[in-house]
């Protein structure tokens, strides 16, 4: 009799194995590697990280449009972000919705409205770089691997929503769960995230200038009373020497052995040599020229082989590209030069005359530059009466280097010298013009074929914003 129990037993625990060994091959999706489950405060992290590493990869080569830098190896024949759509959706939109899902299961506010802001980010970075994109169908997993392209209309429709949304959770009194050192940009300070909230409705609103014309100007005026304060609200990511800034990593370390890549452009140069006859002071911090004179610093012009070579460096002392250097995304400097641009466009001159200055002021203050009488040369504070678009915008242009922001600004003045004095379009390659948005990734083309066509247009076609 004990053998015989012994017996089934054996057989009964031989089954229980052999099932769940069956179980186990037939769950062939399941990596048991794999975290089931995140916090809030671990999801946090990932997305500030990831909305600093696709403004990174989307400045590296928008950059290069505006010429704020050029490469060793030419002009882009053609714009490519396909690691920056990647990101976006999977390392940013995908995290960002789980979190803001978890952020309102467990009556967290706080945790949900950052979600909802860094959720407009992204969702700005998409329709700036490419126009229309999935979103309102995008996150829905294998409920649908075809969503569709929603226009730039809706986007910026979404966009406002989302920071509606975002402002309401952060102004609530109660969060069940709060940021705290998990908020790797404002260290849990939910008023620094209400204000940015407000910040990047003010962005978002002067972008549609042509279309809303005076009423744009006006909505940013009125969220811009609400938004950033000082450098210190500036909306950043902060390396070390642990973990380090890619300007660092994939530039200037590579720049330095001699595996050139890009450097300061010939445009961004001149406009930082032209301002006064002494140069502008931030040069120092922005440009490594060695012990060349000011005056005598060039930058490369990629879309032009006989340009004169280049002396300028994006080097590992340069403000930007330190191991340490943050990357800055939306900063108080370009806050005050949305004001500027607003209360020009409404006709409010002193307004827009202190709020210019100020931007100034701010981004010589952010770079650490001894400003000496810089900020009083009557070349840079001309009066309220002399104040001009191109005074605003080519100091909004020094003030966003290396931030795909200030694409979005060129192509809203379609690379006009009447904002951009002395710009020269480039178009080496006989094209017609220059780009206006970036091209769908490959691999969009293999997944999501019909509705990537559909929306799919040459690379010189201007966005609805900009028309």
């Amino acid at each position: 009799m004990k053998f015989i129990k012994i017996k089934t037993l054996l057989a009964v625990s031989l089954v229980l194995m052999l099932f769940a060994s069956c179980e186990s091959f037939l769950d062939v999706n399941t990596d048991p590697n794999r975290v089931t489950d995140v916090t809030l405060n671990s999801l946090l992290p990932t997305t500030i990280e990831a909305a600093s590493a696709a403004h990174y990869r989307s400045a590296y080569t928008t950059n290069q449009i505006t010429q704020h830098l050029g490469s060793y190896f030419g002009y882009p024949q053609i714009l490519s972000l396909s690691s920056t759509w990647s990101g976006i959706y999977l390392k940013g939109l995908n995290n960002l919705d789980q979190l803001i899902i978890k952020a309102e299961e467990s009556n967290s506010p706080h945790y949900a409205g950052i979600g909802k802001v860094l959720s407009a980010i992204n969702v700005g970075l998409l329709t700036d770089n490419w126009e229309a994109a999935p979103y309102s169908e995008a996150i829905l997993g294998s409920d649908n691997f075809t969503p569709k392209f929603d226009s730039q209309e809706q986007l910026y429709a979404s966009i406002n929503s989302l920071l509606d949304a975002a402002i309401t959770d952060l102004q609530k009194s109660e969060s069940i769960f709060a940021p705290g050192s998990d908020d790797l940009a404002y260290n849990g300070d939910i008023s620094k995230w209400i204000k940015l909230a407000y910040t990047l409705k003010a962005r978002y609103a002067i972008h549609l200038t042509n279309k809303n014309g005076t009423q744009a100007a006006s909505d940013a005026l009125s969220a811009i009373s609400n938004g950033f304060t000082s450098n210190g609200d500036d909306f950043q990511l902060m390396y070390n020497s642990v973990n380090k800034n890619p300007w660092h990593t994939s530039v200037a370390l590579a720049n330095n052995t001699g595996n050139l890549t890009i450097t300061q452009g010939s445009y961004f140069v001149d406009l930082l040599k032209g301002i006064t006859d002494e140069g502008d002071p931030r040069m120092a911090a922005l440009v490594d020229a060695g012990d060349i004179p000011n005056a005598e610093v060039v930058g490369i012009t990629s879309y032009d082989d006989n340009a004169a070579p280049n002396n300028s460096d994006l080097s590992e002392t340069t403000w930007h590209s330190t191991e340490s250097a943050p990357i800055v995304m939306v900063s108080y400097a370009e806050a005050k030069f949305i004001e500027a641009e607003a209360a020009f466009i409404s006709n409010d001159k002193t307004r827009a005359y202190d709020a210019y200055l100020e931007g100034i002021a701010a981004n010589v203050s952010k770079l650490e530059v001894e400003a000496g009488d810089f900020l009083t040369h009557p070349n840079v504070a001309v009066g309220a009466d002399n104040l001009t678009l191109s005074d605003i915008m080519e100091q909004k242009y020094i003030a966003l280097y290396l931030n795909p922001e200030a694409w979005v600004d060129m192509r809203r003045y379609n690379y006009s010298t009447d904002a951009y004095t002395g710009f020269v379009e480039a178009d080496p390659f006989e094209l017609g013009g220059s780009f206006q948005r970036v091209r769908y990734p490959d691999d969009e083309f293999n997944r999501n074929g019909d509705e990537t066509q559909a929306n799919n247009k040459d690379l010189l076609v201007q966005m609805w914003r900009d028309q």
